[in-house]
């Protein structure tokens, strides 16, 4: 049985066959559906797709904001069910996980009857992801695969699984006509992880994060760690650090917002007993955070804090940063270095990523004005809304596309 909202869609596609039979078609795939991350990384790449005229086919739950589920004639949605992110019992959960992973596969290869080209980004764990990405090649189909992160952050298997779980990137890499990643250092990362692949390796940069209500910088010497809460983004250096600053006389604060990574709960428990000792300068907002309280902690940060080390990616929160109009105060690990040598206001924390060098940065930081942030910043997000805008980024997929599936 199809749903009202499928039944219109199909409709709307067959309306748009009919009028531009000739538009480019491709199949774009995610398991996530927040809005936000590598979720809002989807949706928005669909939506510069349609916009430049493909026909698209978007795998994916329904997304948490209802801006990106409007019909266009151009657009053929299916929606596995979503997962559970509550309290339910574990069985519960991982039933709803488990018939999203059915319906998404069925949804991937009933597209196949009308797409060549697939963009995956973010797939079903690869335990079943790579048998149907394989059954897609075995089909002729292109795919081009969205590397977001070249290795894992924290491995999903247990330690004496490791290779295997390395040997499942390596297929969704090997079996994808073309990998996509969004910063150099991601390309270099996969060379060196596995020397012998020999496939195609696209760098395209990660696109804006606008929020809706975009603010100037308050000056009120309040930094933000926002994002998922694990031991490569230095959440703990971030807090010592900040301490640090404080004791020796910094007028600064501190807000930790997002959710701990499930894969190292005892990082997080180390981390929050630090916090909790000096909840005035250390203030806590763990959880899912939701577009309109994210809109609110940008409103009073200054800087985004951002010690990350073994990082090989671009960073959507630096974008988000970028966009929105914020310096930060980061390493110059993966693609953010990129960004910060394009012209990107930040103070740069040196390396190797200590406490003693995250509260030297915070003080760099604050020895600059706030009017200098705020007009360097300012400045930068018109160079970012240009040079990274989602129709420009979708561009590049269309055309890598194009290339794949002649």
């Amino acid at each position: 049985m199809h749903s009202a909202t499928e039944i219109a869609d199909q409709l709307l596609l067959s309306k748009a066959t009919s009028a531009d039979a000739s538009a480019p078609r491709m199949c774009v795939m995610t398991r996530t559906w927040l809005s936000s991350g590598a979720g809002l990384f989807a949706q928005e790449l669909v939506a510069g797709l349609v916009h430049s005229g493909a026909m698209v086919t978007f795998v994916a739950p329904k997304a948490e904001n209802l801006a990106y589920e409007s019909p266009h004639p151009r657009l053929r949605r299916l929606r596995p069910p979503r997962e559970r992110r509550d309290s339910s019992p574990r069985l519960v959960r991982l039933a709803y996980s488990m018939a999203r992973v059915f319906s998404s596969s069925a949804s991937l290869l009933w597209s196949r009857l009308t797409n060549r080209v697939f963009i995956v980004s973010i797939p079903e764990p690869l335990v079943f992801g790579v048998p149907i990405l394989a059954l897609l090649w075995l089909t002729g189909a292109r795919l081009i695969f969205v590397a977001h992160d070249p290795v894992p952050h924290a491995w999903k298997l247990p330690a004496p699984f490791r290779a295997l779980e390395l040997w499942m990137h390596k297929a969704c890499y090997r079996l994808a006509s073309a990998t996509v990643v969004l910063s150099e250092p991601s390309a270099a990362k996969i060379h060196s992880v596995y020397p012998d692949f020999e496939g195609r390796i696209e760098v395209i940069e990660h696109g804006v994060f606008l929020l809706n209500n975009p603010s100037e910088l308050p000056g009120h010497r309040k930094l933000l760690l926002f994002g998922t809460l694990r031991r490569n983004k230095g959440v703990r250096e971030a807090i010592e650090g900040t301490l640090i600053a404080v004791s020796r006389g910094a007028n600064v604060s501190l807000v930790v917002a997002g959710e701990p990574h499930n894969e190292d709960a005892s990082y997080w428990r180390e981390c929050e007993a630090l916090a909790r000792v000096a909840p005035e300068t250390i203030e806590l907002e763990i959880g899912y955070v939701q577009d309109d309280a994210l809109e609110r902690l940008f409103r009073e940060c200054d800087a985004l804090l951002m010690p990350y080390q073994e990082f090989f990616s671009q960073s959507g929160v630096a974008l988000l940063a970028a966009s929105n109009a914020r310096p930060i105060i980061a390493s110059m690990a993966g693609g953010i270095g990129s960004l910060i040598e394009e012209g990107m206001p930040a103070t740069v924390i040196q390396m190797p990523i200590t406490e003693q060098s995250v509260a030297s940065a915070i003080e760099e930081f604050l020895a600059v004005s706030a009017d200098t942030w705020r007009t360097r910043a300012a400045s930068y997000r018109e160079l970012t809304m240009t040079k990274r805008s989602w129709n420009a980024i979708a561009q590049r997929y269309r055309t890598l596309a194009e290339e794949i599936g002649a």
